[in-house]
């Protein structure tokens, strides 16, 4: 990030080595490093969310959303049948909303102002005020792709609506109190979303269509063909910790996690996560027995399943809010994918730093050159950085031990501030460059106007 800081290894108060000053891709969907931090801070703010939300009194749902696939249905077609179509300008190709948008779309959930009996529509009925929308996918031999939302989705809130008086667009949102919805209006919603889900994915391709049970020997949805699942979330301790609605998860049942820890949660039922699959991929090219080998497949097919999936998840959100959710609760930041580098960066941070080495960025090439950086790392961890067994490593590449300095807490505060500050100035370059370029696209050709 910052030849002249160059690499900063800091240790934790819990001891371990954290890297600072080196750039990290934030690919949520590819990168099992950066996802796992991703998440892990993901999963903590829907935490903070829910529990905010219950204890004003409003009401909070887990709501899982599935499709009927075999294992010829390409992950692609999967994905834009749930999730939607992306915007190809290179094709030409215009989104096109998939059965998750024609949720929250129409006037029998909006509302129609010309209709007395149905001026709120089932959105006012029962409070909605918005979702937090996970997207995870598996995959196996027999069942193929297994793609489905997780949607923690808030209702039972009274929100008040300023408008500009010349423009009528909404220039404001606050919660204004919260109820209880009635059991009529919560049976409408239910009702609603899965006739929604099911004539959509059905229009979209009759074999998406979700029926009474699923029948895929090895699909993960549980039995639950009828691709809508509601659980409420009634306490504090179901968006904490052991909620008796939530499915489980490899280190808990938080509905947080549910929805955000995909790095974490293994497939059911034979079906693999992304991330098992790559870590066969890895075991198999590294020389493995297939039959020892955690999985299933060929190495030919987990590559292929791997550059599919790669392909289908191109751009599109693991994790997604509603738009105007986060103000409404009084959360700040955004979900984008610069957002997630913002996570990365504070979860780097959020133990504190107990104290750390600043190596000199030709030292850190020569290590990195020669496959050290794990050395490094073992070096920095435990009770006490190994100052005689990182000179030795920097000496074995050439380098000067002088390429290293002890830091104390304050300094590694400064210099991660220092490096943040790098980041940010980074941002703002890179987002003039983009207006720039986008302007000279403009220019030099009219019909982008």
């Amino acid at each position: 990030m910052d030849p002249d800081a160059g690499v900063i290894f800091a240790r934790t108060a819990a001891g371990a080595a954290v890297a600072l000053g080196l750039l990290k891709c934030g690919r949520i969907w590819l990168c099992p490093v950066c996802s796992a931090k991703i998440r892990h801070g993901r999963s903590e703010e829907i935490t903070e969310a829910v529990v905010s939300w219950l204890r004003q009194g409003g009401r909070a749902y887990l709501v899982t959303f599935t499709a009927r696939h075999t294992a010829a249905d390409r992950l692609s077609d999967l994905m834009d049948a749930l999730q939607g179509t992306r915007t190809d300008a290179e094709t030409g190709t215009k989104r096109r909303p998939g059965a998750y948008q024609r949720l929250i779309t129409g006037a029998a959930w909006a509302g129609d102002k010309r209709r007395k009996s149905n001026q709120t529509g089932i959105r006012g009925r029962i409070g909605y005020i918005g979702m937090i929308r996970a997207t995870e996918v598996t995959v196996g031999e027999g069942a193929g792709w297994h793609p489905h939302i997780h949607a923690i989705v808030l209702v039972g809130g009274h929100v008040d609506v300023q408008r500009d008086p010349v423009t009528k667009r909404i220039v404001h949102r606050e919660i204004a109190g919260t109820f209880d919805p009635p059991a009529a209006a919560l049976q409408e919603w239910e009702d609603h979303w899965r006739a929604v889900w099911t004539r959509h994915l059905g229009q979209i391709d009759p074999g998406f269509r979700p029926t009474d049970r699923c029948a895929i020997p090895g699909c993960t949805c549980e039995g639950k063909g009828h691709g809508v699942d509601f659980k409420e979330l009634r306490t504090e301790r179901d968006a904490r910790d052991l909620g008796e609605y939530i499915a489980k998860t490899q280190d808990g049942k938080n509905p947080a996690l549910e929805l955000a820890r995909g790095d974490l949660k293994g497939g059911r039922q034979g079906n693999m996560t992304p991330f098992e699959l790559l870590g066969r991929i890895g075991d198999l090219m590294g020389g493995v027995p297939e039959a020892e080998a955690a999985g299933h497949g060929s190495l030919a097919w987990g590559l292929e399943r791997w550059a599919e999936y790669e392909t289908a998840v191109s751009g599109r959100r693991a994790i997604e809010w509603t738009r105007y959710l986060r103000p409404l609760l009084g959360l700040t930041g955004g979900d984008t994918e610069d957002d997630d580098l913002d996570v990365l960066f504070q979860m780097d941070a959020a133990d504190g730093f107990r104290d750390g080495v600043q190596i000199w960025d030709r030292a850190w090439a020569g290590l990195v050159g020669r496959s050290l950086d794990l050395a490094v790392v073992e070096a920095v961890e435990g009770r006490e950085i190994s100052m005689d067994v990182l000179g030795d490593l920097v000496q074995s590449t050439g380098q000067s031990r002088a390429f290293l300095r002890v830091l104390s807490p304050q300094e590694v505060a400064e210099l991660y501030d220092t490096l943040l500050g790098t980041l940010a100035r980074r941002r703002e370059l890179a987002a003039e460059r983009r207006s720039a370029e986008a302007v000279g696209d403009a220019e030099s050709d009219p019909s982008k106007h």
